[in-house]
Protein backbone atom coordinates (compact mmCIF):
# COMPACT_ATOMS: atom_id res chain seq x y z
CA UNK A 1 0.00 0.00 0.00
CA UNK A 2 1.28 3.44 -0.91
CA UNK A 3 1.66 6.06 1.75
CA UNK A 4 -0.11 9.41 1.30
CA UNK A 5 3.30 11.08 1.06
CA UNK A 6 4.39 8.92 -1.86
CA UNK A 7 1.10 9.63 -3.68
CA UNK A 8 1.55 13.35 -3.08
CA UNK A 9 5.13 13.18 -4.33
CA UNK A 10 4.11 11.23 -7.42
CA UNK A 11 1.30 13.66 -8.26
CA UNK A 12 3.58 16.65 -7.67
CA UNK A 13 6.15 15.12 -10.03
CA UNK A 14 3.45 14.44 -12.61
CA UNK A 15 2.21 18.03 -12.46
CA UNK A 16 5.78 19.36 -12.59
CA UNK A 17 6.43 17.29 -15.72
CA UNK A 18 3.16 18.53 -17.25
CA UNK A 19 4.02 22.12 -16.40
CA UNK A 20 7.55 21.98 -17.80
CA UNK A 21 6.40 20.14 -20.93
CA UNK A 22 3.66 22.68 -21.62
CA UNK A 23 6.11 25.51 -20.92
CA UNK A 24 8.55 24.21 -23.50
CA UNK A 25 5.72 23.51 -25.96
CA UNK A 26 4.45 27.08 -25.57
CA UNK A 27 7.70 28.49 -26.89
CA UNK A 28 6.78 27.05 -30.29
CA UNK A 29 3.45 28.89 -30.45
CA UNK A 30 3.96 32.05 -32.46
CA UNK A 31 2.17 35.09 -31.10
CA UNK A 32 2.29 38.62 -32.56
CA UNK A 33 4.25 40.07 -29.62
CA UNK A 34 7.67 38.55 -28.83
CA UNK A 35 7.96 37.02 -25.39
CA UNK A 36 4.21 36.82 -24.85
CA UNK A 37 2.94 33.37 -23.94
CA UNK A 38 -0.50 31.94 -23.35
CA UNK A 39 0.36 30.45 -19.97
CA UNK A 40 -0.68 26.87 -20.62
CA UNK A 41 2.07 25.70 -18.30
CA UNK A 42 0.16 27.19 -15.39
CA UNK A 43 -2.41 24.40 -15.69
CA UNK A 44 -0.12 22.12 -13.67
CA UNK A 45 0.26 24.73 -10.95
CA UNK A 46 -3.49 25.26 -10.74
CA UNK A 47 -4.09 21.52 -10.61
CA UNK A 48 -1.68 21.32 -7.68
CA UNK A 49 -3.60 24.05 -5.89
CA UNK A 50 -6.93 22.30 -6.38
CA UNK A 51 -5.85 18.69 -5.94
CA UNK A 52 -2.80 18.66 -3.66
CA UNK A 53 -1.81 21.77 -1.69
CA UNK A 54 0.09 25.05 -1.77
CA UNK A 55 3.58 23.63 -1.01
CA UNK A 56 3.28 21.23 -3.95
CA UNK A 57 2.15 24.09 -6.19
CA UNK A 58 5.15 26.15 -5.09
CA UNK A 59 7.51 23.27 -5.92
CA UNK A 60 5.93 22.98 -9.36
CA UNK A 61 6.13 26.76 -9.87
CA UNK A 62 9.83 26.76 -8.98
CA UNK A 63 10.49 23.80 -11.28
CA UNK A 64 8.69 25.60 -14.11
CA UNK A 65 10.53 28.86 -13.54
CA UNK A 66 13.94 27.19 -13.57
CA UNK A 67 13.58 24.29 -16.01
CA UNK A 68 11.64 25.99 -18.81
CA UNK A 69 14.21 28.81 -19.22
CA UNK A 70 17.00 26.25 -18.90
CA UNK A 71 15.51 24.15 -21.69
CA UNK A 72 14.54 27.04 -23.97
CA UNK A 73 17.47 29.43 -23.54
CA UNK A 74 18.16 32.85 -22.04
CA UNK A 75 18.19 31.41 -18.54
CA UNK A 76 19.07 34.45 -16.44
CA UNK A 77 16.65 36.94 -18.00
CA UNK A 78 13.73 34.54 -18.26
CA UNK A 79 14.26 33.14 -14.78
CA UNK A 80 14.65 36.57 -13.18
CA UNK A 81 11.31 37.61 -14.65
CA UNK A 82 9.47 34.29 -14.39
CA UNK A 83 10.35 33.10 -10.89
CA UNK A 84 9.02 36.04 -8.85
CA UNK A 85 5.98 36.45 -11.10
CA UNK A 86 5.09 32.75 -11.01
CA UNK A 87 5.51 32.53 -7.24
CA UNK A 88 3.43 35.66 -6.66
CA UNK A 89 0.71 34.40 -9.01
CA UNK A 90 0.70 31.00 -7.30
CA UNK A 91 0.32 32.60 -3.88
CA UNK A 92 -2.41 34.94 -5.16
CA UNK A 93 -4.34 32.07 -6.72
CA UNK A 94 -3.97 30.01 -3.54
CA UNK A 95 -5.32 32.86 -1.44
CA UNK A 96 -8.14 33.48 -3.91
CA UNK A 97 -9.08 29.79 -3.98
CA UNK A 98 -8.93 29.55 -0.19
CA UNK A 99 -11.19 32.56 0.27
CA UNK A 100 -13.69 31.85 -2.52
CA UNK A 101 -13.63 28.07 -3.07
CA UNK A 102 -17.39 27.64 -2.75
CA UNK A 103 -18.28 30.63 -4.92
CA UNK A 104 -15.92 30.61 -7.89
CA UNK A 105 -14.26 28.35 -10.40
CA UNK A 106 -10.74 27.92 -11.78
CA UNK A 107 -11.62 30.45 -14.50
CA UNK A 108 -11.56 33.31 -12.03
CA UNK A 109 -8.56 31.88 -10.16
CA UNK A 110 -6.68 31.71 -13.46
CA UNK A 111 -7.60 35.32 -14.22
CA UNK A 112 -6.33 36.42 -10.81
CA UNK A 113 -3.12 34.50 -11.43
CA UNK A 114 -2.70 36.08 -14.86
CA UNK A 115 -3.27 39.55 -13.45
CA UNK A 116 -0.77 39.16 -10.60
CA UNK A 117 1.75 37.47 -12.90
CA UNK A 118 1.86 40.34 -15.40
CA UNK A 119 1.94 43.04 -12.70
CA UNK A 120 4.95 41.39 -11.04
CA UNK A 121 6.64 40.85 -14.40
CA UNK A 122 6.29 44.53 -15.25
CA UNK A 123 7.66 45.47 -11.83
CA UNK A 124 10.68 43.20 -12.28
CA UNK A 125 11.35 44.34 -15.85
CA UNK A 126 11.05 47.99 -14.80
CA UNK A 127 13.46 47.58 -11.90
CA UNK A 128 16.02 45.29 -13.55
CA UNK A 129 16.01 45.94 -17.27
CA UNK A 130 14.03 48.95 -18.52
CA UNK A 131 14.40 52.01 -16.32
CA UNK A 132 11.90 54.16 -18.21
CA UNK A 133 8.38 54.63 -16.89
CA UNK A 134 7.18 54.43 -20.49
CA UNK A 135 7.00 50.66 -20.09
CA UNK A 136 3.83 51.16 -18.06
CA UNK A 137 2.07 52.43 -21.20
CA UNK A 138 1.95 48.79 -22.31
CA UNK A 139 0.57 47.51 -19.01
CA UNK A 140 -3.17 47.82 -19.82
CA UNK A 141 -2.82 45.77 -23.01
CA UNK A 142 -0.68 43.10 -21.39
CA UNK A 143 -2.99 42.99 -18.38
CA UNK A 144 -6.05 42.41 -20.55
CA UNK A 145 -4.26 39.65 -22.45
CA UNK A 146 -3.03 38.07 -19.20
CA UNK A 147 -6.46 38.04 -17.59
CA UNK A 148 -8.00 36.49 -20.71
CA UNK A 149 -5.32 33.83 -21.06
CA UNK A 150 -5.56 33.18 -17.32
CA UNK A 151 -9.26 32.47 -17.81
CA UNK A 152 -8.40 30.09 -20.65
CA UNK A 153 -5.88 28.32 -18.43
CA UNK A 154 -8.51 28.18 -15.70
CA UNK A 155 -11.04 26.70 -18.12
CA UNK A 156 -8.59 23.99 -19.14
CA UNK A 157 -7.98 23.30 -15.45
CA UNK A 158 -11.73 23.09 -14.85
CA UNK A 159 -12.12 20.58 -17.69
CA UNK A 160 -9.35 18.43 -16.23
CA UNK A 161 -10.83 18.64 -12.72
CA UNK A 162 -14.22 17.55 -14.00
CA UNK A 163 -12.76 14.54 -15.79
CA UNK A 164 -9.81 13.61 -13.54
CA UNK A 165 -10.55 10.35 -11.71
CA UNK A 166 -9.99 10.38 -7.99
CA UNK A 167 -9.88 14.12 -7.45
CA UNK A 168 -10.32 14.28 -3.72
CA UNK A 169 -10.56 17.89 -2.63
CA UNK A 170 -12.77 19.36 -5.31
CA UNK A 171 -14.80 16.55 -6.84
CA UNK A 172 -18.01 17.66 -5.18
CA UNK A 173 -17.50 21.28 -6.22
CA UNK A 174 -16.73 20.64 -9.90
CA UNK A 175 -19.02 17.77 -10.87
CA UNK A 176 -20.76 17.98 -14.23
Amino acid sequence: MQSPDSKKLALTGLFAALTVSLGVFETFIALPVPGVRIGLSNVGIMLCLYIIDLPAAIYVAIAKSILVPLLTGNLIVKMSISLPATLAATLAMALFIFITIKHTSPLSAGSVGGFVHIIVQFFVVKNLYIKSDAIYNLLPYFTLFSVLTGAITGYITLLILRNFPGVSKCTSTYKK
